[in-house]
């Protein structure tokens, strides 16, 4: 204990090392700030949308082919569906949630429209008998995104949630500051982070690292936790400092808003909150991993821009397999990102799901462990001041 206290306040009182937590903190923090800065469309733009694309789909269908009792049954729909829109699109504009105070009776439940809306459409698919049924559909989202938005009322209506009219709501800030952190972010932090240390302080400490009990192995699993705990020990707290100044600015949104969450080739709907604490916890498993490999190959390399650059360039392995098979959704270099299986990008490759990430972890952990087991052994150790280590 008192070994890896010594360790960690020699790398905090790096000058080095204080700037690029700093620099951290600062980005995370302020990511709610930066976010609100962009240029957005609102959900009731794109329901005014809807409601004018309703109307021309009526006048570019042919009043003949509404003649047929089929006919007669979509112009109905689609007469409801317009007229669904402009009350979600009054909805929305008030503010208020799924229905508007006073009004309930008049313009009813958001939710309860958006499911008759999505049912009719997707009748509208099973209308072969329909005339204009290939013009109908070009108007409409596809099969499988009717289905997702059924999901997403669905769960809307079980858990008591309201629709969310602000897209900058914290929730939703929080929801894309997470996924930040978990692409290519964690694994340039990590690289910088174990770029360099390892083996500097193997040449600048000779005489201490090699006097003390411990192998090159221990002092580099350890120097990997102090590294990964000072990295996300910045990182949570950002992110709650981030998610609190969004607060302040807007009282719209919950934690408990549903957010996509891809089961294999079939999504599903969970909280934003449960969708936090799960791709946080596979990023800090992950990114473990990470730092562990930029700590050793910074001894191996002693040059910190190739192994950033070597760090870096893993991030995008996983890319070669929309080219080349992966042999299975078994493969762990598959899961070297966290987003594609989260987001459903790999279900073409099969049943690409959050058990076998966690196992393509585990997996990667005792590659990198073997991996490093013997080249500690091989690197060359005789250059400059160093000296191999007799055991």
């Amino acid at each position: 204990m008192r070994l890896f206290r010594w360790e960690t306040l020699k790398v905090v009182r790096d000058w080095k090392v204080r700037i690029l937590l700093a620099a951290l903190l600062l980005f995370v923090a302020t990511y709610s700030t930066l976010y609100q800065n962009r240029t957005i469309q609102l959900p009731v733009d794109e329901t005014i949308a809807q409601y004018t694309d309703t109307q021309n789909l009526f006048r570019a269908i042919p009043e003949a082919h509404f003649e047929t009792e089929t006919g007669q049954d979509i112009y109905d729909r689609l007469a409801r569906q317009q007229q669904i829109l402009g009350m979600q699109r009054f909805i929305l504009s008030e503010k208020e949630g799924n229905t508007v105070e006073g009004l309930e009776e008049i313009v009813s439940d958001y939710v309860d429209q958006g499911i008759e809306m999505a049912e009719n459409q997707l009748y509208f698919y099973k209308a072969d008998d329909f005339e204009s049924q290939e013009l109908l559909l070009s108007f409409m989202p596809c099969e499988a995104e009717i289905n997702n938005r059924l999901k997403f009322l669905n769960y809307l209506d079980e858990n008591d949630v309201a629709i969310d009219w602000n897209p900058m709501s914290p929730s939703l800030v929080l929801h894309a500051l997470v996924n930040i952190i978990a692409g290519v972010f964690i694994y340039i932090i990590a690289a910088i982070f174990g770029a360099d240390r390892f083996s500097r302080d193997q040449e600048n400490n000779w005489s201490i690292t090699q006097g003390l009990p411990y192998t090159w192995k221990f002092q580099w699993r350890q120097r990997t936790v102090i590294s990964w705990i000072l990295i996300w020990a910045t990182l949570i707290i950002g992110v709650l400092i981030s998610y609190f100044v969004s607060r302040l600015s807007t009282d719209t949104g919950t934690l408990m808003y549903p957010v996509q969450l891809y089961a294999g080739e079939n999504a599903i709907y969970i909280s934003i909150l449960q969708y936090v604490i799960m791709t946080l916890a596979l990023a800090m498993a992950l990114s473990y991993i990470i730092i562990k490999l930029s700590t050793g190959l910074s001894w191996v390399f002693r040059n910190i821009y190739l192994t950033i650059t070597i760090v870096v360039a893993i991030f995008f392995i996983p890319y070669i397999f929309t080219v080349v098979s992966p042999l299975g959704s078994w493969n762990p270099f598959l899961y070297l990102q966290l987003l594609p299986v989260l987001e459903g990008e790999w279900a073409e490759v099969g049943d690409v799901n959050i058990t076998k990430m966690l196992v393509a972890i585990v997996l990667l952990y005792i590659l990198i462990e073997i991996l490093f087991h013997f080249i500690f052994k091989l690197i060359p150790t005789r250059t400059g001041r160093l000296e191999r280590r007799k055991n």
